[in-house]
């Protein structure tokens, strides 16, 4: 499927880049960061170059011995995925410094729980830090601003929301004023806008990260259309649990619930059960796609009676517990999908499976010193560079022979 995917498209305007060169005087001023992530994507809604400067902040303010200096990482939408939080918390811990939190606005104990350590960090510090300040940061459309409205709403007797929220990305496109996110002990935030990398990645692997986050609504809108992305989330349901994909529970009462991998096929018949026929009883394919992508979106994978997998980043599903003796004895059986699309039990724990792909990610993307490798450099951005080279020798020629003298 990657290999029919168009180019990654490049999506970095102007007010990501001035944040970008405003981050470091940011961080500064900072005693705790919460960078948000979204769940369903553990490893891809990573910023490399964001994961560079906190990286380097951190180590920076230890080893001066400057002050407070807390990393929380926030995962997001945990409501939509199918469990494993500790074994994500502890592959990732095997390669990063932060605490790690998992967040969801169906769960109000997951944000008290955050407000909580927000609380216990402050007074824990109040003699260097009599006021705690907090920097939110992270990619498009994580959920910053909806955190900052909740960790608000936990901490000052129900407040009324401070942040506009929405659920498309760049709606902040600036940091915003300081909001006062506790009374006692003083904890104030900073949002900021959401940004994103200037090049996802050549090859399939960069076109899989760029459809990954547009399928979050993590890309601007208009990159992608709604039927390139339903092919897409169609191809990974169908990876993920070939034999009962989570959208057979979609299919009308009428037709057999057989899986296809034809996208085609699969619109035709969600487009009977919507009743989205055009003229001649043809299937309304815009309409049908748009439908299919906000049912995902919002939840729908992890409703239906399917087994589904936890998500995108970690090419593998997981079978629910089935009874009492599952959840409190041994873990749930879990599969991998092989190169044939064919379900195979694959031996050792979800944590060592997690951790696998961690490894990998760390070692082809991130650089475990201060500086991240990243996805690579575009084509054109590598011509620009030439190009900056180029006269920058032709510059540095002319002032030697204007230095010469002359004879």
């Amino acid at each position: 499927m990657s290999h029919l995917l168009p180019s990654a498209a490049s999506w970095f305007p102007g007010h990501m880049a001035t944040f970008t060169r405003q981050l470091p005087a940011l961080l500064a001023q900072a005693h705790v960061v919460l960078e948000v992530r979204d769940v369903r994507l553990p490893l891809t809604s990573i910023n490399p170059t964001l994961e560079s400067a906190l990286q380097k902040w951190k180590k920076g303010r230890e080893a001066s011995g400057g002050g407070v200096c807390e990393r929380i990482v926030v995962y997001s939408k945990r409501d939509l995925i199918s469990g494993g939080e500790e074994a994500l918390r502890n592959a990732l811990s095997k390669h990063f410094d932060h605490r790690t939190h998992f967040n969801s606005n169906a769960y109000p104990r997951d944000i008290h729980d955050l407000q909580s350590t927000l609380v216990s960090i402050a007074k824990d510090n109040a003699e260097v830090a009599p006021t705690l300040n907090v920097l939110v940061v992270g990619m498009p459309n994580m959920g910053k601003s909806t955190l900052l409205n909740s960790l608000r709403w936990a901490g000052m007797n129900n407040a009324t929301k401070a942040m506009r929220t929405s659920a498309l990305p760049g709606l902040t496109q600036k940091t915003s004023e300081r909001l006062k996110l506790c009374h006692n002990p003083p904890i104030y935030a900073v949002d900021s806008p959401g940004v994103m990398v200037p090049f996802l990645g050549r090859g399939n692997e960069g076109r899989e990260r760029a459809f990954k986050l547009a399928l979050i609504a993590g890309m601007k809108d208009s990159l992608y259309d709604d039927e390139a992305l339903s092919a897409y989330l169609h191809y990974k349901l169908n990876r993920l649990n070939p034999s009962k994909p989570a959208y057979l529970s979609l299919y009308p009462t009428s037709i057999p619930e057989a899986p296809t991998d034809s996208i085609e096929e699969f619109l035709d018949i969600l487009s009977h059960r919507l009743n989205a026929r055009l003229r001649g009883d043809e299937p309304d394919i815009k309409r049908t796609a748009k439908w299919f992508l906000k049912w995902w979106r919002e939840g729908g994978a992890t409703k239906a009676p399917m087994t589904h997998g936890w998500g995108f980043d970690f090419d593998f599903r997981v079978r629910k517990p089935q009874s009492p003796e599952d959840v409190d004895g041994e873990s749930p059986v879990e599969f991998v999908v092989d190169d044939n699309g064919r379900e195979v039990l694959q031996e050792g724990t979800l944590e060592e499976k997690m951790e696998r792909e961690v490894n990998r990610f760390v070692k082809e993307v991130l650089d475990t010193g201060e500086n991240a490798r990243g996805f690579g450099t575009s084509v054109t951005r590598e011509r620009q560079i030439e190009r900056a080279e180029k006269r920058k020798a032709r510059d540095e020629k002319r002032q030697r022979k204007r230095a010469e003298p002359r004879r």
